[in-house]
């Protein structure tokens, strides 16, 4: 297999104008969403629950613009952490920050991954992949699977569909060969512990709405229809393409990297196909999505760095002109 050389030093100087275009353009799609869209609505059991009310909502501070900094922020830091996961596992082989670009493009051009409480989400998500990878064959590490499990009971209380994906959780500890009956007891125990402090807080308040409306989230099934989309659904299909393209291509190359570096890209690749069977059973829900962007992120900059440089970024820039005009069509109809 041949490798391509190439100055590293100028190739990271010529990122920073796509970085500093992705910022721009994902600050500027938030702010015109936080003018222009109608108001986010919370789940009933969110008001009242102090923490919830306070942090996770849309109306921080009661300042529209409060909130839009304090989202693009957490975003910012989730993507940051992404780009250091791909980066300390070698899952690119060249330097580049095209994980981190991806990332903000895919999250910061959907009207709806843009509110605080999907930012929370998508960084405790970055960091239970940061837990699982970190524990690869350490069966013993079991404060990582309690750290993994904790975290996804805590996406659970904001994105309640969030319990399919435990069981992929189990997938990846038993292809990292870090599986045992320590490890499976310690993610199950840091679940346990955010499921006891809630109970405990609503038996405290004797006010059970909270897991009642947990429940009665989790057992509404709307399977996704054809009419969600439209013109404003050609950003997904672009990436959806793109993610099919990375797939055979990380399949035809996945001999030349390391095993370890195999089995996480990998994994990405299944919890890429695992979190369209939420998508498809809750179609009502715009923030399942953001869980396909977290692998999706990676894998396609896994394609796109294998590109020449002129294609790669002109590939890129159509992915994000694509979801720009996705996003102002959503926004339009809204209105």
């Amino acid at each position: 297999m041949r490798y391509r050389t190439s100055n590293k030093r100028l190739r990271t100087l010529s990122d920073w104008p796509s970085v500093l275009l992705t910022l721009a353009v994902c600050l500027l799609c938030r702010i015109s969403y936080y003018v222009a869209a109608p108001a986010d609505v919370l789940p009933d059991w969110a008001s009242s629950w102090t923490f919830a009310d306070r942090i996770l909502t849309d109306r921080l501070a009661s300042d529209r613009l409060s909130a839009c900094l304090a989202g693009f922020v957490i975003t910012l830091l989730a993507a940051y952490l992404l780009q250091r996961i791909s980066d300390a596992g070698t899952l690119i082989r060249e330097h580049t920050r095209l994980p981190f670009m991806l990332f903000l493009a895919l999250t910061g051009a959907s009207a709806g991954l843009l509110p605080v409480r999907i930012a929370v989400v998508l960084l405790c998500l970055v960091l239970v992949i940061h837990e699982l990878f970190r524990s690869y064959q350490q069966p013993e590490a079991t404060g990582h699977f309690f750290n993994a499990g904790a975290l996804m009971a805590f996406v659970g209380l904001i994105i309640p569909q969030i319990v399919w994906f435990v069981p992929l959780l189990w997938i990846g500890m038993y292809r990292f060969r870090s599986l045992s009956a320590r490890s499976f007891l310690a993610s199950l125990a840091g679940m346990f512990i955010i499921g006891w402090i809630v109970a405990a807080w609503c038996l405290w308040r004797h006010d059970f709405s909270m897991i009642a409306a947990l429940s009665r989230e989790l057992a509404d099934f709307h399977i996704l229809s054809a009419e969600k989309f439209g013109y404003s659904g050609i950003g997904s299909l672009v990436v959806v393409a793109m993610l099919v393209v990375s797939f055979f291509h990380i399949r035809a190359e996945a001999f030349g990297n390391s095993v370890r570096v195999r089995q996480m890209l990998f994994f990405l690749m299944n919890m890429s196909v695992w979190s369209f069977v939420p998508m498809l059973l809750y179609g009502h829900s715009d923030a399942l999505p953001a869980v396909l962007c977290l692998p999706a992120s990676v894998l396609i900059a896994c394609f796109l760095e294998n590109l020449r440089y002129g294609l790669r970024f002109v590939l890129y820039y159509f992915i994000l002109l694509s979801l720009v005009a996705s996003f102002m069509l959503q926004l339009w109809t809204s209105w």
